[in-house]
């Protein structure tokens, strides 16, 4: 230490160095300011187009307000003209042509977009005033008595000036601005709709009722807006600039805008006379890019701002709604560039910036060779530590002017690079190698196949076989950790006893190892090989305090592959090792490359198996239990059917392995439990004999659910099912799984009322060992049996051992499979109560059951 404080002695502090240059470069205080007022700028443009779009909003809105005042006073003024003068008797409306010129004139001459105010009878005659916006000039439009029922276009206010169109018939009662007035007799505001004037425009009319001193209808009176006076009034808006402003309807179609869009087709007059209202171009239409893109925005109609990028620049928008209580119910939506709201702030800005920026190069330049011998040292501490990220675990560091900080920096440095060379080997080899074993990792296999191929381009391999342990599991449970691990150490050991001595082996998983081969193995020396490894496993393995025996089995690929194609093979051993254990214990399965189309075929049919539950394509059928001495039937046993759309009947020899595998068999052993409890109770009410048995199937995924005792007492609950109806059949391999839990759970069942069957008896190998311990009502003999014991009298003997065994635990005992009435005959004559069979009945639909085996009677033979 004394000699290292002396080494630091006369050297200035790295914090004394950056402090100075700090203080030269104050400059770069700019930039954090530059930054900060960058960071701001957002939220200050947010600010601010709020505050412009809000003055902008309560303009148009006071505009619109008034614009739409217009029409609404005209009417007034019309219909108390109308309701003083106006009689049902007249014919000739030419005592209005001067009011009506007066009030559009006269009362609202700058209104430029109030284009026409009209009057129709209910008789169907027509007045109206019409000016046209650009030259201010008004016209006169007249259907009466002096007509002579068409509808005349004057060329100016009175009914003697030439006529510059006519149109016959005309029929002002079923016109868009008429016809929705007269049903609903009140004051509305119209849709657009095309009108009949020379330019055929789309216009909407501000519509009322009109009655006389008698409260009689008499007509309608309507102010109209042409919606291109509309639009000339939106452009003209002071503050638009380079924004858009645009009205919609609830349909989202363009009542207004300012942009300049395409006209609409123009219609013929038939075509006019039977149209309701215009079809407007919609928002998402529009030729203005800025209103097309907002578009979307207003979908939801529940919206008020928005916010979208044009490009590079960013407009912002508000939507506020324009109703009242005469059916308007529209959206002015108004949208501005961030350019028009900053103007040439953005410009300013930026020239301020690259001021700043030119100022800091200038101070930076100055600061960089007064800082070039003060970092030095720490560049080349920088390329040291890049050093160590190769692993080069000798670095140095020499040159320039090193300070305190610099020198403890190269003495933690080469510290730093011994420790990482010890680590860094250490955490290598933990990664590249199993910890248990010692044998290569996934990883590591990957890794070494990797090396070898840099070493040697054309290394490639000729078989990988996979191996998986069959019971380790419960070995492993039952012997404690320690000596699974010393058993696994063991069988490595055997194992590599019989591989060849360039075989690459690594451990994958738990339970699973790897072996590869690059060498030429033809097919009678692999045969050899995995039959050596299998043979392995017939010798117990000696631990420390237990002799254990376990088996193994294989997955074999045969074909010849490089490190690139690891994880492709080992897939496929996995697959032929799923097949190889589905054979049983000590197997072997070499891949074959139909097996990848089964298993995508088996995960297509679990997904359709899990859409089946959703879809309720399953089904119960039920087969009789009948009593062999007089053939009568006593109960049924509830089988699952699967009525699939794709595929039809699917047998339950292939779904319900799939189920079980899957964990679907839990919903759908559920759902036959409820299913076959409700329709075996309703028969039950409907007066089926009271000892009727129903055996419903249960799987041990179902049976060992911590709330199947609930589900089952909630069933019986739900639908009245006496407890003594229902008999659960399970299997024998049940009853060695767990059998403290197993056995337990009996016994609450039982409890409840509800009678067990142990199905399939005598095909496992354990049957005799777990009878004393678990308490059942019912035996089942396998079908497997009963087939063929007439024929074979080492089954036959079977069979009357299981009777007399039955008999001697006082159960009934339930035959299954029979299928002739020599099968049934024997089967009563040994001391057989019960069967289930063809011979007796197939499975079918309970609606489908003849009326005799509902009865509880007699089951005749089928044919």
């Amino acid at each position: 230490m004394k000699l290292e404080k002396l080494a630091l002695r006369g050297r200035i502090s790295l914090q004394f160095a950056v402090t100075v240059t700090f203080m030269v470069m104050l400059v770069l205080t700019l930039g954090a300011i530059i930054t900060l007022q960058m960071s701001n700028q957002g939220k200050m443009l947010k600010n601010l187009s709020n505050k412009v779009i809000s003055a902008e909003v309560a303009a148009v809105r006071s505009d619109l307000n008034i614009f739409l005042r217009a029409p609404a006073l005209a009417n007034r003024m019309a219909a108390v003209l109308l309701t003083e003068q106006y009689s049902n008797l007249d014919k000739d409306l030419s005592q209005f042509e001067a009011p009506f010129t007066h009030i559009l004139e006269k009362i609202f001459p700058d209104q430029k977009h109030l284009s026409l105010i009209s009057f129709g009878s209910i008789h169907g005659e027509y007045i109206a005033v019409s000016r046209e916006i650009l030259t201010n000039k008004f016209s006169l439009l007249l259907k009466d008595g002096r007509t002579g029922g068409s509808l005349n276009f004057y060329s100016g206010l009175k009914s003697t000036d030439s006529i510059l169109h006519q149109f016959n018939p005309y029929d002002p009662r079923v016109r868009p601005w008429y016809a929705p007035v007269s049903r609903s007799k009140k004051t509305m505001w119209t849709t657009a709709y095309q009108d009949y004037d020379a330019i055929q425009g789309v216009t909407i009319s501000f519509s009322s009722p009109l009655y006389d001193k008698n409260k009689k209808m008499i007509g309608v009176v309507a102010s109209d807006i042409k919606l291109s006076n509309f639009n000339q009034y939106l452009k003209s808006s002071p503050n638009l600039g380079r924004g858009a402003i645009y009205i919609v309807d609830q349909h989202n179609e363009l009542i207004s805008h300012s942009s300049n869009e395409k006209r609409l087709p123009i219609l013929s007059i038939n075509e006019l006379s039977k149209q309701d209202s215009a079809t407007l171009l919609k928002a998402k239409d529009s030729s203005n890019e800025m209103v097309r893109m907002s578009a979307k925005f207003i979908e939801n109609k529940e919206i008020n701002d928005i916010e979208f990028n044009l490009g590079d620049e960013k407009i912002y928008g508000r939507v506020f709604k324009l109703a009242d209580d005469n059916g308007l119910n529209w959206r002015i939506v108004i949208l501005i560039p961030e350019r028009d709201l900053l103007g040439d702030l953005i410009k300013d800005m930026m020239v301020t910036l690259a001021i700043v920026l030119c100022i800091g190069l200038i101070a930076a330049l100055a600061a960089w060779k007064i800082l070039a011998s003060i970092t030095k040292p720490i560049l080349l501490a920088a390329q040291t530590a890049k050093l160590l990220a190769k692993q080069e675990w000798q670095p140095t560091i020499a040159g320039g002017l090193q300070l305190k900080e610099t020198t403890l920096l190269a003495n933690a440095f080469d510290e730093m690079s011994s420790a990482l060379s010890s680590s860094f080997e250490q955490l290598n080899y933990r990664i590249r190698h199993d910890q248990v074993t010692g044998l290569l990792s996934r990883e590591g296999l990957r890794e070494e196949m990797s090396e070898l191929v840099k070493k040697d381009a054309a290394s490639k391999w000729d078989a990988l076989l996979l191996i998986g342990l069959d019971n380790y599991r419960s070995i492993h449970d039952s012997i404690g950790y320690d000596q699974g691990e010393e058993l696994l150490c063991a069988i490595v050991n055997n194992l590599k006893q019989h591989l060849p001595e360039q075989a690459l082996f690594a451990r994958v998983a738990d339970t699973e190892f790897v072996i590869c081969m690059d060498i030429d193995v033809g097919k009678i020396c692999m045969t050899e090989l995995i039959q050596g490894i299998l043979d392995s496993f017939t010798q117990s393995f000696h631990l420390q305090y237990d002799e254990v025996l376990i088996s193994a089995s294989l997955g074999v690929v045969s074909a010849r592959f490089n490190h690139l194609d690891l994880i492709d093979n080992l897939r496929n051993a996995s697959m032929a090792l799923n097949k190889a254990k589905g054979k049983g214990a000590s197997s072997y399965e070499i891949f074959q490359s139909d097996m990848v189309e089964q298993s995508t075929q088996k995960i297509h049919l679990i997904s359709e198996l899990n859409a089946a539950i959703e879809k309720n394509e399953f089904r119960v059928y039920f087969q009789p239990v009948v009593r062999l001495s007089d053939s009568k039937v006593i109960g049924a046993e509830a089988l699952v059917r699967w009525q699939s759309g794709q595929r039809g009947l699917v047998s339950p020899g292939l779904f319900i392995p799939l189920a079980e595998e899957s964990g679907l068999i839990l919903p759908i052993g559920h759902w036959v439990l409820r299913e076959s409890c409700r329709q075996i109770a309703e028969r039950l009410k409907n007066g089926w004999a009271s000892d009727f048995d129903v055996h419903v199937n249960v799987s041990v995924r179902q049976l060992i659910q911590s709330d199947f005792y609930q589900v089952l007492e909630a069933t019986l609950q739900e639908f009245d099912l006496p407890p003594h109806n229902l008999t659960l059949e399970i299997t024998e391999s049940i009853l060695i799984e767990d059998s403290n839990v197993i056995a337990t759970l009996i016994g609450r069942i039982r409890s409840l009322g509800v009678e067990i069957a142990i199905d399939d008896f005598g095909t496992g190998y354990s049957s005799m060992s777990y009878l004393h311990q678990f308490a059942f009502d019912c035996l089942k003999i396998d079908q497997s049996f009963v087939s063929r014991f007439l024929d074979n009298h080492k089954s036959e003997a079977i069979v009357s051992a299981i009777i007399r065994l039955a008999g001697g635990f006082d159960v009934p005992l339930v035959a299954e499979g029979v299928e002739t009435a020599e099968q049934a005959q024997r089967l009563l004559e040994l001391g057989c109560q019960r069967a289930q069979g063809y011979y007796f009945g197939r499975p079918i639909p309970l609606e489908d059951w003849p009326a005799v085996w509902c009865g509880s009677g007699k089951s005749e033979p089928l044919s």
